[in-house]
């Protein structure tokens, strides 16, 4: 209730007769509320807090200065407790009186504390010489702080800082103190000393503030936590010019592995959580937006040139305000059947009590290939091939190499200079019943391959409603349109369109075009022109997806909160490709069949209906306790549809109807449901002793009725020292906290009617008389499957040093995923066509340690020098345990081993494991190959000798083994944070240590055993006089095979990069309250600038099967990543 100044007076004056603090007005204050405010006026966080307490307050707006702003979270604190930590940085004191608490001054120090905030003239006196100060109030980590309180102090005379912290204020003389104050933080006092412009920096107030994490249908203060939880700031993920959130993502959490396996615009991210859990399903995370879970799927029915869509790549970063990573099982227990690879819940930025503010910003940005792979000119590869063709009898190719004018360098033919840029305004605000935020943006990446690109369209509706004092409702509502373009065939092989690999193995003795104008192609094997396949190939697809909710919450008593939400995820993707007639690999072809088209769509539409319970019962002064408990239901329906032809007159009419050869069409409809029942129970004793219970019950479609539910609980403990009394008070160490904690989740993620037998048709039988159609088993089904299950235990400690200018978390986890999805192969006359069947067999282990360090390493007054540091460390180590058992043909059972192309899955060893052969040196003479075991091939010298490990003197598949790991040892990363008057510097390092890549593209670029171009490496190839050497000799058809996958195409993957740097400058306050401009932050900005590596080919952090449970750490025809050069601004008003 807000009063006049005379009544406030008469109310005090009244109040004096009695005690302020009596026993009913301790009641009173004992009472618990939860508030949370940004950035809100004062009067209305006094407003919420009269409702959730049921009180009412008396005060003068003018005496409290009620417009100005501050930030403010509490989560069932005492009354009393709220009133201390708001109202002292304001400089105001209460008094109860029955069910009222009048707010005062705590001192009146001069009459000026008389003069109202208003428009009108003052009534005190005023010095007519007063002088103006401009300035910014930040936080010792340099970000702005608004509504802080600035103040002359012994007055009541001063200002808040606005949405940028800037403040303006007019002083009676030069020799004032300022008092600046804000929730959450230590006051200080500053000597004007007649400075014009006066920067501070607030020191975090430990004991008042505390991060909100947000932990699955509902928050945490950090100091409460018992899980292992990292968050990442929307400053962090908006300084980089990436398309999607996962790409900011790398580098910034502990326990979390990001890497971008091609650089394709639009393409997939591989983020991991404590490693790869599982064989055959999925090891991405599930992702929580808004409220709404989405786990992405990369469709391969519509894949786009292998470059398969992005999912996340459809929501705005710059919409984003946290992101929240639960790594520990019990963190993640609340989200069940889909959360054993973790769990990124990600909040979107709302509206915020005040002025509507309106924000701009653009960044336009270059983007070139980070590096070229030498390769041999003209007459090198002419050399090279006739020694080739020599040695292996033939004659040679070329006869007068020197002759030789035409020197094409593929790659500057393929690759190009390609400009990223990004546009997005948002209106944001808000009355206190009513708030919102929107938002707009166009992001456009073009590919630095030609005839390759990312866009995307984005709008952005986030509204809340106060019905009354006891109903919110609200949505959630994100809406985009991306267009891919993915003519680049990145991960096919040579003979084909695989055009990342043509750059570099398409010789360089012919011209781009003819004569005539028609590509030319290499004259010796048939191998597409990478030009002419990129400009000859149209495909597109474009991704319509709408991700939200609407939400309804009522507060069914002080304590009691329901809520309902109903959330959809609606996506659909159409694609269409045309080949047109001059398409390179089809030059030589019957013209009858020359040019295609395809067309596929994908539908899907997943619903959500989510209703929880939460109360936060009174339990005495130390007690607090979070009860909740909840339904959820989740059904999915996805449509696929697809056709193509071939056969097109010409390239006027790309579409089917065009066409004159047909292929049979295609189409498939799935559904699944999920049934959810969770409950947790959060329990605190004096902020010291904590806990968590939660169990969660899923009941998923995807397996039979009898073994449908599945139960995941997990349970967390804590201590948190530092609030012990025998805890120093004045020590270096000034927090301690442990913690515990064990979890289960599961994996559900197997087809839809994975568990169902399939027949299939056109199997045709003789009936004695005549042939007739029939239908056969395809697979055998199993009603017996259940989830895959993750139990992870996790110990881990919270330290701050200096008053939490130094902060570290540790922790150590062990997870195990038993229950393996994986297929296990059948007798032949089981009689099915596919002789394996579906079943939970194995087991897969993580274990490792995770570092945290965050310090703020220099801290100075106003516009100083500060500096802070963010350093993040992890070592995971992944193993099989088990993977089941078969009998061998002597009828002993031994360990399974499943064996890929290039992996082993075995007991012992690591997923993805690499497995061939062992390379030991080159043969020199016909002597050593005579002592040697046989080798197939008859080699010569200069052939590669492999190694005999099982020691039967012969050379064959059985000597194979574990030749590298793709599994990090550990990965890294190190940001440092620097800002003076105005400039700020970011430098963000991050790295992978100890893994290895197998380099296949080697096989193909260092082979010399096809007329393909090389690379320089092979200028130093085995020959007569050159015998010093680990590179073969050149001979035609490889007769020894030593381009088999063995150690000699190992490389070590290690690498550390400059990921991003960023300069950026603030326009000073006092010119932008001249030009009524918020704040205008203008800056540069480099990604992937360095990279410091051995590895030989275009980048370490690559992957040609990159959603793989087990193949990963391949480098074979990947589109390579780009080096980003970027300019933009930020404008705010």
């Amino acid at each position: 209730m807000q009063i006049s100044l005379f009544q406030l007076v008469l109310a005090i004056a009244l109040a004096g007769v009695s005690f302020a603090h009596s026993s009913n007005g301790q009641a009173l204050l004992d009472r618990r509320v939860t508030v949370t405010s940004e950035n809100q006026p004062i009067s209305t966080v006094l407003d919420q807090i009269e409702r959730e307490a049921s009180v009412h307050f008396l005060y003068s707006p003018q005496l409290v200065q009620a417009s100005r702003r501050v930030t403010y979270r509490s989560t069932n604190q005492k009354l009393a407790v709220v009133l201390a930590q708001l109202l002292k940085p304001l400089q105001l004191d209460y008094e109860v009186k029955d069910q009222q608490i009048i707010l005062k001054r705590q001192v009146a120090r001069s009459t000026s504390m008389l003069m109202p905030e208003t428009d009108e003239p003052a009534v005190a006196t005023v010095n007519p010489v007063d002088q103006t100060i401009t300035g910014k109030v930040t936080t010792n980590t340099g970000e702005t702080l608004p509504g802080a309180n600035v103040v002359i102090k012994g007055t009541t005379r001063g200002t808040s800082t606005d949405a940028n912290g800037n403040f303006t204020l007019s002083v009676p003389d030069g020799n004032v103190v300022l008092v600046v104050s804000s929730v959450g933080f230590l006051p200080k006092e500053v000597a004007v000393n007649g400075q014009t412009t006066i920067n501070v920096s607030l020191e975090s107030d430990v004991q008042a503030l505390s991060e909100v994490v947000v932990v699955g249908y509902g928050t945490q203060r950090r100091q409460e936590l018992t899980t292992a939880v990292t968050s990442v700031s929307s400053k962090a993920i908006e300084r980089q010019p990436v398309a999607g959130f996962d790409q900011a993502l790398q580098g910034q959490a502990a326990g979390v592995q990001v890497t971008s396996p091609t650089g394709a615009p639009g393409a997939g991210i591989n983020v991991r959580i404590r490693g790869n859990n599982s064989i055959s399903l999925t090891n991405s995370p599930l992702y929580v937006i808004d409220g709404v879970p989405v786990l992405p799927t990369y469709d391969r029915e519509l894949s786009i040139g292998n470059q398969r869509p992005n999912p996340l790549n459809t929501l705005n970063p710059n919409d984003i305000e946290s992101i929240d990573v639960l790594k520990d099982g019990a963190a993640a227990a609340i989200y069940g059947l889909r959360a054993s690879n973790g769990v990124v819940v990600i909040t979107t930025k709302r509206g915020k009590t005040g002025k509507a503010q309106v924000s701009f910003s653009a960044y336009y940005g270059v983007q070139q290939l980070r590096k070229k792979i030498p390769m041999l000119n003209s007459q090198q590869f002419a050399q090279y091939y006739n020694d080739a063709q020599t040695a292996a009898g033939n004659a040679p190719a070329f006869t007068d190499i020197n002759a030789l004018t035409t020197n094409t360098d593929w790659q500057d033919a393929v690759y190009r200079s390609a400009a990223i840029r990004n546009y997005q305004i948002s209106l944001s605000g808000g009355t206190e019943r009513t708030k919102y935020y929107v938002s707009g943006a166009y992001f456009k990446q073009d590919g630095i391959a030609l005839n390759s690109g990312f866009d995307r369209y984005n709008f952005k509706l986030n509204l809340d409603q106060q019905m009354g004092n006891r109903f919110r409702v609200g949505t959630s509502l994100n809406l985009s349109k991306t267009s891919n373009n993915g003519s680049v065939r990145s991960e096919l092989g040579p003979g084909n369109s695989g055009t990342v690999l043509g750059a570099l193995a398409q010789i360089p003795t012919i011209p781009i075009r003819n004569a005539s104008g028609t590509y030319s192609i290499n004259p010796f094997q048939q191998f597409d022109n990478p030009v002419g396949n990129l400009l000859e190939t149209r495909n597109r697809a474009n991704i319509y997806q709408a991700i939200g909710n609407v939400y309804g919450e009522l507060d069914i008593l002080k304590n009691l909160t329901f809520r309902s939400s109903l959330g959809l995820d609606f996506r659909s993707q159409i694609e269409n490709e045309f080949i047109t007639r001059d398409y390179p690999g089809t030059q030589n072809a019957n013209p009858a069949n020359r040019g295609s088209a395809r067309t596929g769509t994908n539908q899907q539409v997943i619903w959500l209906w989510e209703n929880t319970l939460t109360y936060n019962p009174e339990l005495g002064d130390k007690h607090n306790l979070t009860l909740l408990a909840g339904q959820s239901v989740q059904e999915s329906d996805r449509f696929t549809s697809g056709a193509s032809v071939s056969g097109f007159p010409s390239n006027a009419v790309p579409y089917l109807s065009a066409g004159t050869l047909f292929s049979a069409p295609f189409s498939y409809q799935d559904q699944w449901g999920l049934m959810s029942y969770f409950t947790r129970a959060i329990y605190n004793y004096d902020e010291r002793y904590l806990a968590t219970l939660s169990l969660r019950a899923d009941g998923s479609s995807r397996f039979a009725p009898g073994n449908r539910f599945g139960y995941f609980p997990a349970l967390s403990l804590g201590w948190r020292m530092a609030r012990e009394s025998f805890f120093p008070k004045d020590a270096a160490l000034s927090d301690l906290k442990l913690r515990a904690s064990v979890g289960a989740n599961g994996n559900q993620e197997i087809g839809a009617y994975d568990r169902f037998s399939t027949y299939s048709s056109g199997r045709n039988y003789f009936n004695g008389t005549s042939v007739v159609g029939g239908i056969a088993p395809d697979r055998i089904g199993n009603n017996a499957l259940s989830w895959e299950t993750t139990v992870q235990y996790n110990a881990g400690v919270d330290l701050g040093f200096f008053k939490d200018r130094l902060t570290l978390t540790l922790d150590a986890y062990l997870k195990q995923t038993t229950g393996l999805l994986t297929n296990v192969p059948l007798p032949l006359n089981a009689g099915a066509q596919s002789p394996q069947i579906t079943q939970n067999v194995g087991d897969v282990q993580n274990k490792g340690i995770e570092l945290g360090i965050n310090s703020t390493n220099i801290q100075s007054e106003g516009n100083g020098f500060n500096w802070s540091t963010n350093f993040n460390f992890t070592l995971n180590r992944n193993k099989v345990v088990n993977i089941g058992t078969l009998r061998n043909d002597q009828g002993e059972e031994v360990d399974r081993v499943i064996i890929g192309d290039y992996t082993v899955t075995q007991k012992g060893a690591p997923l993805g494991a690499f497995y061939g052969y062992v390379m030991q040196g080159i043969f020199q003479s016909t002597g050593e190959i005579a002592e040697a075991a046989t080798q197939p091939g008859q080699p010569k010298p200069g052939d590669i000798r492999f190694a005999d490990l099982n020691g039967d003197g012969v050379i064959d598949a059985n000597d194979r083994t574990i030749i590298g790991n793709p599994n990090p040892k550990f990965i890294a990363a190190i940001t440092n944070n620097l800002t003076y008057k105005g400039f700020e510097l970011s430098v963000f390092f991050q790295g992978s240590f100890g893994n290895d890549i197998y380099n296949q593209n080697r096989t193909v670029i260092e082979g010399m055993s096809d007329p393909l171009n090389q690379t320089t490496a092979v200028l130093n190839r085995w020959t007569p006089t050159n015998t010093n050497t680990n590179i073969p000799r050149a001979v035609r058809y490889d007769p020894n095979q030593n381009n088999r996958f063995s150690t000699r195409f190992i490389e070590d993957g290690t690498y550390v990069r400059l990921k991003n740097l960023t300069l950026a400058y603030n326009l000073p306050s006092a010119f932008l309250q001249r030009i009524k401009v918020g704040s205008v932050r203008a800056y540069v900005t480099a990604q992937n600038l360095l990279t410091f590596t051995k590895y030989s080919g275009y980048d370490p952090e690559v992957s040609a099967d990159p959603f793989s449970s087990v193949g990963f750490g391949r480098d074979f025809g990947v589109y390579p990543q780009a080096k980003t050069y970027t300019a933009g601004i930020n404008v705010t008003f």
